[in-house]
């Protein structure tokens, strides 16, 4: 079954969609991709920092002194807030140099990275509830971490035992202090996005350069097809109206020939030279070298010639015409014989016996009127007549036959030469057509 067009560019925006998602889904996975080996990328030259760097010999991760102050906190040698301090005081002093040495590692890579550790909380031998609360910072660049992502988590574990002597007592006491420290060190990676993007943009153009071609290529092809359709309807119309105007000349030659063999005449001679030039001219059009039609207008001569061969084809008819025999008009012979074989023969295949045809000469245009007295035409199809293709019918079935086209090119005849027609017709009382041309 064959698509229509509208059908056509529903299935090109589905299939176009679906290579949306298809590239959408490629361009995320190759970003997730990226990312990834950037951020492990950025992990591994993170992980060669070792706190015993020189960096950090003031940063209260020496175990020993980090011990003692924990063991001061027990003794209530100094305050909760007092240790936070002291590990604020010290972050502050190693935070200038930690950011030059992370620098150092990553802005020939053309990244910004930020890196800091925090003690989550300071645990006292076995117990639940934190000796000290945590977050505390020992550590971090420069900066305000926006999405900070875990480097890694450790939990650091130191003891020491202190003898005391006992007050008035020769003997000592050994005290067991055990500290359990989980820290946590996060990285930031600021400008992960511009990376990713600069990384993308070549992936990025392409798939977009591909979606605009596709629907460049598609949108040359409906061109293309739209132009071969009107093409083909102008191959058609050409046809359409060619194989029409041949049926009236090889009418009229059929009967001349036939009068012609019962008798030589030197009137049916010149009938037949006048079908055979009108079919010359008709057969023009095909011919793209050649004119298609005379410009010089129709005189009285030509026109009774018009008349006279169709009163040959059809002897039955009676055909009243009105002529001055000094007047032309403005149509070239082949546009006039177009123009009242048509309108005379449509008057005929619907049933007319009478034909008058009348000439008035007005100020600026020439009235022609002609009137039938055949089965005429209801009102509601006046509107239609006109239309390519279009055929008076009854009960959706067609009395006569033919192509429908004899008036659609009798009004383009007009039309041609800034003319107007109109029709005046009611059924069982005959058709009137007035044209109107100018003078």
């Amino acid at each position: 079954m064959e698509l229509k067009p509208k059908n056509y560019i529903i299935l090109f925006i589905l299939f176009f969609a679906v290579l949306i998602g298809i590239q959408g889904y490629q361009l995320y996975n190759t970003y997730r991709l990226k990312q990834r080996e950037i951020l492990a990328l950025v992990k591994k030259k993170l992980d060669n920092i070792d706190d015993a760097n020189l960096i950090f010999d003031h940063n209260l991760l020496s175990k020993d002194i980090a011990r003692d102050y924990y063991i001061k906190l027990v003794k209530k040698e100094i305050t909760e807030d007092g240790l936070k301090h002291l590990y604020q005081t010290h972050a502050q002093k190693t935070s200038n140099e930690l950011t030059k040495y992370v620098d150092s590692i990553f802005q020939p890579l053309g990244m910004h990275v930020m890196l800091r550790q925090e003690i989550l909380g300071i645990y006292y031998k076995d117990a639940l509830k934190p000796l000290v609360s945590g977050p505390i910072t020992v550590y971090t660049t420069q900066g305000t971490f926006q999405h900070p992502m875990e480097l890694s988590t450790s939990k650091w574990v130191t003891e020491k035992t202190e003898t005391n002597k006992l007050e008035g007592r020769i003997e000592s006491q050994e005290i067991l202090y055990v500290f359990s420290v989980p820290r946590k060190t996060s990285y930031e990676v600021v400008n992960l996005d511009w990376i990713l993007f600069k990384e993308l943009t070549s992936l990025f153009i392409s798939t977009l350069l591909i979606l605009t071609a596709f629907i460049w290529l598609f949108y040359r092809t409906i061109t293309n097809l739209r132009k071969q359709d009107k093409q083909i309807a102008v191959l058609h119309d050409v046809v359409d109206n060619i194989s029409h105007e041949l049926k009236t000349p090889v009418a009229t030659l059929k009967i001349a020939a036939s009068t012609l063999l019962k008798s030589p005449d030197k009137h049916i001679i010149a009938v037949i030279e006048r079908q055979v030039s009108r079919l010359e001219q008709t057969l023009n059009p095909l011919n793209e070298h050649q004119t298609t039609s005379d410009s010089s207008p129709t005189t009285s001569d030509e026109l009774k010639a018009i008349f006279s061969d169709f009163q040959l084809c059809n002897p039955t008819v009676k055909l009243i015409v009105e002529l001055n025999a000094t007047m032309q008009i403005c149509l070239n012979s082949t546009d006039a014989t177009t123009l009242f074989y048509n309108l005379m023969n449509n008057a005929i295949k619907y049933g007319a016996t009478q034909l008058s045809i009348l000439f008035e000469e007005q100020k600026n245009q020439l009235s022609i009127q002609v009137k039938d007295n055949g089965q005429g035409m209801a009102e509601s199809e006046l509107p239609y007549i006109f239309e390519k293709f279009y055929r008076i019918q009854k009960d959706n079935i067609h009395d006569t036959k033919g192509l429908g086209l004899g008036l659609f090119l009798v009004k383009n005849v007009i039309k041609k030469y800034g003319g107007e027609i109109k029709v005046i017709s009611k059924l069982q009382q005959g058709t009137t057509f007035i044209v109107l041309l100018p003078r």
